[in-house]
């Protein structure tokens, strides 16, 4: 059996299902490269599931998974991921390529950053469909998460965007970077979109050094944010009460 399992954002943020789970398995994996925790490290989580995991990358996963599938034929089998898994497109197709194969599947969801976003004081019932921002390369440069934010923004809701991570060089994008690319694609198309919308920083989300701060595009630049991964909020139409919250919890001034 494959069991696609979510730790949460910090090895403390493990249910205790998913420890359950994991003791029962023979085999397990941990996929590094969507994301990482937000505080804690491998050996802790080692520590409190009583085994060692093997890491696997983005070249494993998407590639050479075959091989993982029919250990899962014949032992349990977990890939362990941070958050919780079916959010990312990647799971979503091993699980279908499991299903495919016939090998029997189990998933067991985690605390995501989706459910950290209510934290700032937004309504939850009022997000619309999540972006990635990802890195532009010379080669690359595209532009469709923009485009999300403005169909968010034209019926008012809120969009969470995700910010990218390049694990093989050890990069992950900032709130600072993020604006900035927004920030250019928006002067590109002479629009003024995502520079009037309240933004809300999220940094570290889950452990003891998570940050939230609202502001405008202009103060986010500002924002000192240590702690990662780091993910932005571009806000849609705010009522009353979203207002107030912002202001209390996120610093909204």
């Amino acid at each position: 059996m494959l069991c696609l399992i979510g730790i949460g954002l910090t090895p403390k943020q493990l249910t205790l299902e998913a420890l359950e789970e994991i003791k029962n398995c023979e085999k397990v994996y941990l996929e590094n490269y969507t994301s990482k925790y937000s505080s804690g490290k491998r050996d802790e989580f080692e520590d409190i599931i009583g085994k060692a995991v093997t890491e696997v990358g983005r070249k494993i996963i998407e590639e050479g998974f075959s091989e993982i599938l029919e250990e899962a034929r014949e032992k349990n089998v977990a890939l362990l991921v941070f958050g919780s898994p079916l959010n990312a497109t990647t799971h979503v197709q091993l699980l279908l390529d499991a299903k495919q194969k016939e090998v029997q599947t189990k998933t067991i969801p985690g605390i995501s950053i989706f459910e950290m976003v209510s934290f700032c004081g937004l309504d939850r019932y009022k997000f619309g469909r999540t972006t990635t921002l990802v890195f532009h390369e010379s080669d690359y440069e595209p532009e469709s998460f923009y485009d999300a934010i403005l169909e968010n923004k034209k019926i008012g809701l809120h969009t969470l965007c995700l910010l990218d991570i390049k694990k093989d060089e050890e990069k992950m994008m900032s709130i600072g970077h993020a604006v900035s690319l927004l920030e250019m694609i928006e002067n590109k198309r002479e629009k003024a979109v995502i520079s009037e919308s309240v933004v809300v920083g999220l940094a570290g989300m889950g452990s003891d050094a998570q940050q939230l701060k609202a502001g405008t595009t202009e103060q986010a630049k500002g924002f000192r944010f240590t702690s990662y991964p780091q993910s932005l909020i571009i806000c849609g139409k705010l009522n009353e009460k979203e207002i107030e919250a912002l202001a209390l919890l996120a610093g909204l001034e």
